[in-house]
């Protein structure tokens, strides 16, 4: 087993809806493997999305290409589940990016083998539901962050959650997040760095 392999499966018996048969069943479906450079995609707009992904190693951005700018929605880095999640659930073709922003492996598993083990497998529906339920629940409290906190206060969040996206992830892509400009949230940092 490589070391993706390993942290994937490691991943799917941390979950505690899974049972060891569900697990070990699950994780052989996980049979797509992508190897990325900085700045490559794991998923362009246009197409509809016919995996769920499972990043091993590296840091992804998912971002929206609007007209002007384009806008950070999230973050995928090691150990976490990614899709583009509308595209997938609805079968239309997708208006997000899901690009490297470091080297990065993906272990994916196709859309028709995850909804197999998922109407056979209590535990896999279960596993679904509640990463669903997660996303959902994260979707809503960055609304709430973003709506009702300062700059400085959504920067202070996002540093005291995920430390380790501030020495990854270029700083124009944290402010795009964080919906500030890349000049206040260089005001912010200096300003949070001299106490």
């Amino acid at each position: 087993m490589s070391k993706p392999g390993e942290q994937l499966f490691q991943f799917l018996s941390n979950q505690p809806q899974l049972s060891p048969d569900e697990v070990q069943a699950l994780y052989s479906h996980w049979q797509f493997r992508r190897q990325m450079r900085r700045n490559e995609f794991l998923y362009a707009p246009g197409k509809t999305e016919q995996h769920i992904w499972f990043v091993a190693e590296g840091v992804l951005r998912i971002y929206y290409p609007a007209d002007t700018e384009e806008l950070c929605v999230g973050f995928a880095y090691e150990n976490n589940v990614v899709s583009a999640f509308p595209s997938y659930l609805r079968q239309q073709p997708s208006e997000f990016c899901l690009q490297a922003l470091t080297p990065a492996i993906a272990l994916g598993i196709a859309r028709t083998d995850f909804e197999q083990c998922r109407q056979q497998m209590p535990g896999v529906a279960r596993f679904w539901g509640d990463l669903l339920s997660w996303a959902t629940v994260g979707l809503i409290e960055r609304e709430v962050e973003i709506a009702t906190t300062t700059p400085e206060q959504r920067y202070r969040n996002l540093l005291e959650r995920a430390p380790y996206l501030f020495q990854l992830v270029p700083l124009k892509y944290i402010a795009s997040y964080l919906r500030i400009q890349p000049e206040t949230l260089s005001r912010v940092s200096r300003r949070m760095a001299k106490g």
